[in-house]
């Protein structure tokens, strides 16, 4: 890669972190408020529960110390059945005035101690703690009390506690933070990875198109060198010659005719070189107006009707006087000139051409017809190519340059048009060029 490709590269990979960055802030700013307010409404319920469950407890507890001394000898078997059939996550346990532990259910997670909150005279306390294992506790304690109500007035023998294992919300979200950052970054590595090799691909394209594009120009300029350079030497030979040495008026006027051929040749040249330049440039080469395909054809049948009657050559029209179309009146006639031109020009004496225009009410239609040369079949693919003579020395003898049907291609599809060819060695061609009624 170049400077230019790496930097390129560079740049979109600077883009893309920061996209990656923000959308992993925003993202984890998402579940981390989602987190807090889903652990905001569990631990209301949680509360409810583990209330319910401690003085439900406590209750029960107090009517057995009340019926005999000391804490019941099933007590441990009292707490597992207790929570067993309501939800077996929660665990309880029994405590003494004193703190230390008289009973706990058998899911009781180790060292749980009293909460620090419990108060005999008050009623219920709830408090987060740690585990020995670092997992969060909710805790809630209840105070167990007898004589509620009585002369001998309420009695306090201890504490219920229930308690539950909380989703560790911090480490979920780290954990969470951990897989996001890693996906995310396989993720930019990923695009990063297809990015270059995109730009590589791009690049590779581009210079092959620039190649093509540089053999394209050096090609073009020489052979336009090379037609320039033809109709010159002519000119520098007519007029060499006639300087020479005193001449008539009549070998003067013959130099002036060959020298203004020529000029017209460079003329012609000149002209057809820059309608492709301002093609290649994007320039708009035609003005779309109403007009009449009709009288286009008459008036290119009428032009060519007699150098067609001087070179021998049958030259017909057929179809109707009139048919409304929306195209470039000059530029249509420009087309339907080369292809008639260039039809006379490979017809020899005694054969036939034929300018024919037809119309689907979709589609208008000129075909110009010749029972002439033909065209090698080799020569088809690239007859529309800028310079290509199918016999370059008949071509230049009869002033061809090989733009003229190049031209017409772009003239034809800048109309939105298309052009075909038929042809068969030796029996002619037919040149059919098909253009949108309405644009």
């Amino acid at each position: 890669m170049n400077r230019d490709e790496r930097r390129l590269v560079a740049l979109f990979a600077v883009l893309v972190g920061a996209l990656l960055l923000l959308t992993g802030a925003v993202l984890r700013g998402w579940v981390s408020r989602t987190l807090a307010a889903e652990e905001k409404v569990n631990l209301a319920f949680l509360d409810l529960s583990l209330r319910d469950r401690s003085r439900y407890l406590g209750d029960i507890l107090s009517d057995h110390i009340s019926e005999r001394d000391g804490w019941p000898d099933n007590l441990t078997d009292l707490l597992t059945r207790n929570h067993a059939d309501y939800n077996r996550d929660i665990f309880m346990q029994v405590f003494a005035l004193n703190g230390s532990i008289v009973a706990q259910s058998a899911n009781t997670p180790a060292n749980v101690k009293l909460s620090a909150d419990a108060a005999a005279g008050q009623g219920w306390k709830s408090r987060d703690v740690r585990g020995d294992d670092g997992r969060p506790l909710r805790l809630v304690v209840y105070p167990i009390y007898t004589g509620l109500g009585t002369e001998a007035g309420i009695k306090f023998h201890g504490y219920v506690q229930a308690g539950l294992l909380l989703p560790d919300g911090a480490r979920a979200l780290a954990r969470f933070t951990w897989v996001m950052v890693a996906s995310l970054a396989g993720f930019g590595a990923l695009f990063l990875i297809a990015l270059r090799a995109g730009v590589l691909a791009a690049a590779q394209r581009l210079r092959r198109e620039s190649e093509n594009v540089r053999a394209a120009q050096q090609r073009f300029v020489a052979d336009a060198a090379h037609e320039l350079g033809t109709p010159l030497a002519v000119l520098k030979g007519e007029i060499d010659i006639a300087l020479r040495r005193d001449r008539s008026a009549e070998d003067y006027r013959s130099a002036l005719t060959s020298c203004r051929e020529e000029i017209e040749r460079l003329s012609r040249l000149s002209e057809n070189l820059l309608a492709l330049a301002g093609a290649d440039a994007g320039q708009v080469l035609v003005h779309m107006t109403p007009c009449d395909a009709g009288e286009i054809a008459c008036n290119v049948y009428r032009r060519f009707a007699r150098i067609a009657e001087e070179k021998g050559v049958a030259f017909s029209y057929s179809g109707p006087p009139s048919v409304p179309f929306y195209a470039d009146a000059i530029a249509i006639e420009q087309v339907l000139g080369n292809l008639v031109s260039n039809a006379l020009r490979h017809t020899p004496a005694g054969e036939s051409v034929t300018l024919s225009l037809t119309s689907d009410g979709g589609s208008t239609l000129f075909n110009v017809a010749d029972t002439g040369e033909g065209i090698p079949t080799a020569h088809i693919p690239r007859l529309f190519e800028r310079f290509h003579r199918v016999d370059k020395s008949r071509s230049r003898a009869a002033g061809g340059a090989g733009l003229g049907l190049a031209i017409v291609k772009t003239l034809v599809e800048a109309h939105g048009g298309r052009i075909a060819v038929q042809s068969e060695l030796g029996k002619g061609s037919t040149f059919i060029v098909t253009l949108p009624a309405t644009q």
